[in-house]
């Protein structure tokens, strides 16, 4: 594969150039290069994070102030980050009636992301009494009537044909519209949303935080007060990367593609079909020290619009080219081979990010999610699904939660590290999947099928078990029993790729694996007493 660097300055040209694929497909944009100076920026900030990743830039100040700045207006919370942090904000606005500010970089309420998700999920906004049911329906773009998994076994001795699941992924929610209802909500309240307005640092002191940012437009530098500073700000959050000593990530999946109409529609291979959604495909075996993943949901019948991601789960040490910019080139040469397409294709926006994940490898090896009078949350937290990797589903399910947990800090005053390190959305059962989604990227001196292979034979072990083990297993909420059930199936069904299992996590790696399939055995002892 030919390694290009990205551009070191915008512009068409440039991109053009270094990008040819990717400026081609995007050409029915009106607003194209502004769309690659989006990818490019969160590019350069994750390059940042690979060539320093031991080390982190000060953000986070304690027990002082900027001296040329006054403070501008004062709020209980302030968020930085405009997507996930909005829908916390919005709850914490609306029921809670605490005044808050919520600021971004960009425009607050839109994101470079599109989410699926399931309608017993989605519940949880209406028990968090953020949105009615009504106004969720606003946002669904489209319902399936099914979703599958099926990992291509063209050089695996284990075929498994497509593994179908209800109630998992299986609405597609437009999301920008859904963030414009919460903004609506929070703006009819007495706080505040900012646009354009970027993070530079916080001062934390013992009666208060101080937040100072800047427009991304003037460079004007203004500062706010809170009792509390949420960060919001994503996978390479700064403050996440101080307050953990620069590992505040260990494995990122690096995602791109496109909502785009003009995909043949049926229900061949190669067709979409717009009741059914491709939750994981791979069509390939890996190459390039990647698997590549595809994932398949469509939106509005009506727009004739499909959402396509190509992705592949990685470790941040690994030697696999990260570049979101690259792999565009890779999704665009590739889609034909996943998709047809007519005559009349062309892409509605691009989707992409660098999705987080954090894989717990000792006792005390746990992120830190706050310190005093600071919380991350959303992907600065980096407690994502690791098998679905979509930090939205993870929140959704938490939102009722740590919103109460944030409220009961405020109310008590108890805003230290210690409590706050509680208001966070880890779940144990999702730890002891952590390295099952290991299996899902290749080792340095294995062969390329044996991803698929693996992932082949646990959907093997799902074939042959009730459907409910697979729906917990892909919503994130699968029981120990259940887990114990796939892994007895596994070893039973395919007893050397379970060993394959162990091997390709290694000594350590298998331990706490263990471990943490231990602790979430307990963890749902303590919870059913």
């Amino acid at each position: 594969m030919l390694l290009i660097s990205p551009p070191k300055t915008s512009g068409l040209a440039e991109f053009r150039r270094n990008f040819p694929l990717t400026v081609q497909n995007l050409a029915s944009l009106p607003n194209r290069e502004a769309w690659l100076n989006r990818v490019w920026e969160i590019e350069r900030r994750w390059q940042v994070f690979r060539e320093n990743p031991q080390s982190s830039e000060e953000v986070v100040l304690f027990d002082s102030a900027p001296k040329d700045l006054e403070i501008e207006a004062e709020f209980e919370i302030v968020y930085a980050g405009g997507t996930l942090g909005l829908l916390h904000a919005a709850v914490m606005a609306k029921k809670y009636y605490r005044k808050v500010l919520v600021f971004d970089a960009h425009t607050v309420g839109k994101t470079h992301r599109d989410w699926n998700i399931s309608d017993e999920e989605l519940q949880e906004f209406v028990r968090a009494e953020l949105f009615t049911e009504q106004e969720i329906e606003l946002a669904v773009a489209n319902r399936y009537q099914t979703g599958f998994v099926k990992f291509y076994d063209g050089n695996s001795p284990i075929k498994t044909p497509p593994l179908f699941m209800e109630n998992v992924l299986d609405v597609a929610i437009e999301a920008d519209k859904l963030l414009a209802i919460a903004a609506g909500k929070l703006s009819r309240t007495d706080s505040k949303i900012i646009n354009n307005l970027r993070f530079v640092r916080v001062f934390v002191n013992q009666e208060k935080v101080l937040i100072e940012c800047e427009e991304t437009a003037s460079g004007k530098r203004r500062l706010f007060a809170a009792k509390l500073f949420v960060d919001a700000t994503g996978t390479n959050s700064a403050v996440s990367r101080q307050i953990n000593s620069g590992k505040s990530i260990t494995h990122v999946c690096p995602t791109v593609g496109t909502v785009a109409s003009g995909f043949k529609r049926g229900s061949g291979e190669k067709e979409v079909d717009f009741s059914v959604g491709e939750i994981l495909v791979s069509t390939e075996d890996a190459s390039d020290h990647r698997q590549l993943i595809w994932e398949g949901f469509a939106g509005n019948s009506l727009k004739d619009e499909y959402t396509t991601y190509l992705f592949f789960y990685d470790s941040v040490e690994s030697k696999a080219d990260k570049s979101l910019l690259r792999l565009f080139e890779d999704y665009f040469e590739k889609l034909p081979d996943y998709k047809k397409k007519n005559g009349a294709w062309r892409v509605v926006k691009p989707v992409f990010g660098y999705i987080p994940s954090v894989h717990h490898h000792g006792w005390k090896n746990v992120k830190r999610t706050a310190i005093d009078r600071l919380l991350l949350v959303g992907d600065a937290a980096g407690l994502s699904s690791p098998l679905t990797f979509c930090g939205f589903g993870s929140n959704v399910r938490n939102l009722r939660k740590i919103t109460a947990q944030t409220e009961k800090a405020l109310r008590e005053n108890l805003l230290d590290e210690k409590s706050l390190a509680q208001v966070n959305a880890y779940e144990a059962q999702v730890a002891q999947m952590a390295s099952l989604a290991e299996f899902m990227r290749p080792t340095e001196t294995g062969k390329s099928s044996a991803v698929n292979e693996t992932m082949n034979a646990v959907m093997a072990a799902l074939q042959s078990l009730d459907k409910n083990v697979a729906r917990e297993m892909f919503q994130d909420k699968i029981s120990f029993v259940s887990f114990k059930k796939i892994l007895l199936k596994t070893a039973k069904l395919h007893p050397a790729v379970f060993k394959k299992m162990f091997s390709h996590l290694g000594t350590k790696g298998a331990f706490w694996w263990l471990a943490n399939i231990a602790e979430a055995a307990f963890d749902e002892k303590r919870r059913n007493k």
